[in-house]
């Protein structure tokens, strides 16, 4: 069994941080004349601040909280008390009997919807079945949980749950996964306010996937982490848990002094709490350590403990009952021997007789067993060959696990070199997007906000200049992610060849020709491809500003007085029609701004109903923060939009440009 699974399932029932005067006056509140509902959250709180300092009795007012929910029905106190009964005999190592209560508590829930709850039992279901070795039911139940908090936007139990995924993969030796998914469980814990607990063990999971993958500088640092929060917890357990990684650490780099100072530390506290699932592990670490140093007599000394603790895990209620049922019976056989001694002084005269039955009785008997033990040899030979079909099946499955396996490698490095890729092509396409100094140098002011849904955009603004003029195109290419890019550049080329090479000067007529051009190079097959958006065109000398526009009309806001603008309802591409592109002019006025946007801002789905911005609600918004520095306006633009947004997936790409006239 994993060595931090315990660590982990203490996430489930933190603890309650109760001091003794509290949980006395909690007895106190019991005993009074109190509603039924209240004793039984009562009655519940007791048993986790009792299950959390390792006292039995915590299942006497678990079971008391159980009973009275189920006489009142009240659902929610019926779950919770099975829940914690099944955190009690997970703790212990009974792991049929934990799941059991944990599977009755989850029916409970799901009939009652209480989905946070849901998804906390799903996670200690994972966490027990990690108890008993089996990966695959964990790894379902940690998902599910994970699904669960997601749908619900529980960032606390996401966090919960990926440390449980991430521990998946530590087993499956996949230390860079797990990395990520206790990296992200952490991120969710640091955030206030701030859970130091389960941030302690992410510290701790964290160190010890850089164990192993042999980076023992950044374990430690996770390791010290983590103690450093736990002992502003005062939680020994934890610090305990956490030292036996560290033992392991120091262990496995064959410094068995410190391994030994650190195994050594965690013992009495284990012992205390009577976690007899971490002893066995401590106990089999602290034995091989020994052995390392020679040390043969505590060696022994410790594997001896390992074997008693391993009995113990499995074994405590059933030796309980064994005894019971030996004392019972050699009760009874004395009283037997008695009797049969009594009868023997008064039945002498019979003991010939009774000697031809006992011998008839033992022919007998031998028969019997000469015939069971037949039987039995038939019932092993068929086991045999049972066993020998399962684990040809079982090899089977494991190597095609393993091709599995092998094929996920492969797909991962195919889609790593996918994302490179799209990456190199995102500073292709950066690179060839307006920059920073060539418009200060033509705009008294301005800002840019360009949010792309991917890597990278369909959306571009771009910028040149020509002779005595200045030209910004804003444009929003058919599709996004690596299509709309591959149309963007095209684009870009053909806008840089309308005006460098061709030389021509009108923003309309400049459109004219790069549709033509896009028409001839990408729709021979009747698609649509192309964009829409606006290319406006200042003269330097004259200040002289036009402007054409296709499906795109931008706005002009000046004295708090909005105007729509004036465009072309058709693409620069292939469209329902083909007509020229009209010149259009912006006529100069006191302190006016123009702004030029594509459709992703205002088509973003969000806010509390989760519907569309729109384009009304983005000029109002454009219109109220008109008067501010260009900055703010950049500011404001992009708060509101992550405001808005929220959790939800972004749906298009996103250019929005602000310039001063």
């Amino acid at each position: 069994m994993n060595k931090l699974r315990l660590l982990i399932v203490a996430l489930c029932y933190l603890p309650t941080l109760f001091s003794i005067n509290v949980l006395d006056s909690l007895r106190q509140k019991l005993a009074k004349n109190i509603p039924d509902t209240a004793k039984i959250n009562t009655n519940n709180n007791i048993a986790l601040y009792l299950m959390e300092q390792a006292n039995d009795s915590c299942l006497y007012y678990a079971n008391s909280a159980l009973v009275l929910s189920q006489k009142v029905n009240y659902l929610n106190g019926i779950g919770k008390s099975y829940n914690t009964i099944g955190e009690y005999f997970n703790s212990k190592g009974d792991y049929e009997k934990a799941l059991e209560n944990f599977i009755n508590a989850y029916k409970i829930y799901e009939k009652n919807k209480n989905r946070k709850a849901m998804s906390n039992l799903m996670n200690s279901i994972g966490n027990t079945y990690l108890g008993i070795d089996n990966q695959k039911k964990a790894l379902e139940a940690y998902t599910q949980s994970y699904e669960i908090a997601y749908q619900d936007s529980n960032k606390y139990m996401m966090g919960i749950s990926s440390i449980g995924l991430g521990n998946i993969y530590l087993l499956k030796k996949d230390a860079t996964q797990a990395i990520y998914f206790f990296t992200r469980a952490k991120n969710v814990f640091e955030k206030p306010p701030v859970a130091l607990y389960p941030l302690s063990v992410s510290y701790t999971l964290i160190g010890d996937a850089f164990v192993e993958l042999n980076k023992y500088d950044e374990a430690f640092v996770n390791f010290n982490k983590a103690v450093e929060q736990l002992k502003t917890l005062n939680n020994t357990y934890g610090i305990a848990a956490t030292y036996q990684v560290m033992g392991e650490a120091y262990k496995k780099q064959k410094n068995f002094n410190k391994a030994l100072e650190y195994f050594l530390k965690s013992f009495p506290i284990f012992e205390e709490r009577k976690a007899y699932d971490d002893l066995k592990h401590l106990s089999l670490n602290i034995s091989q350590v020994y052995k390392q140093q020679h040390n043969f007599e505590k060696a022994l000394e410790y594997s001896d403990k390992y074997i008693s603790f391993k009995d113990s895990v499995l074994s405590v209620e059933k030796n309980k009952q064994l005894l019971e049922v030996e004392t019972k019976y050699e009760t009874e056989k004395k009283e037997q021997q008695n009797l049969i001694l009594k009868k023997q002084n008064d039945l002498s005269n019979e003991r010939i007789q009774r000697q031809s039955i006992i011998s008839y009785f033992i022919i007998g008997s031998l028969i019997i067993s000469m015939l069971f033990g037949v039987f039995m040899y038939r019932v092993y030979s068929q086991k045999k060959k049972a066993h020998q079909l399962i684990t040809k099946q079982k090899e089977q499955v494991e190597q095609k696990q393993s091709e599995i396996e092998f094929q996920k490698q492969v797909i991962e490095l195919k889609q790593k070199e996918i994302v490179d890729s799209i990456n190199y092509a995102k500073r292709i396409q950066y690179a060839l997007l307006a920059n920073d100094k060539l418009l200060a140098e033509n705009l008294e002011s301005h800002f840019i906000l360009f949010k792309p849904k991917d890597i990278v955009s369909g959306d571009f603004y771009w910028a040149t200049e020509h002779e005595d003029d200045f030209y910004l195109a804003v444009c929003d290419s058919t599709g996004h992610g690596v299509p709309g890019a591959f149309m963007s550049l095209l684009s870009i080329g053909f806008l840089s060849e309308a005006i460098k090479e061709k030389n021509i000067k009108k923003p309309n007529e400049i459109f004219n020709y790069v549709r033509k051009r896009l028409i001839e190079s990408v729709n021979n097959e009747d698609q649509k491809d192309g964009f829409d958006g606006v290319i406006i065109r200042i003269n330097k000398s004259t200040k002289r500003v036009t402007y054409a526009a296709a499906n795109n009309h931008p706005i002009v806001i000046s004295s708090g007085v909005l105007k729509h603008l004036s465009y072309d309802k058709m693409p620069v591409g292939k469209g329902e029609k083909l007509m020229p592109f009209a010149e259009f002019e912006i006529l100069p006025e006191e302190n006016a701004t123009i702004y030029i946007y594509t459709d992703g801002y205002a088509d973003q789905f969000g806010g509390i109903k989760g519907k569309k911005f729109k384009y009304k609600q983005l000029n109002e918004f454009l219109l109220t923060y008109s008067t501010k520095e260009m900055s703010q306006q950049l500011e404001s633009l992009t708060v509101q939009f992550d405001s808005w947004k929220g959790d939800l997936e972004q749906v298009d790409d996103v250019c929005v440009i602000g310039i001063k006239l």
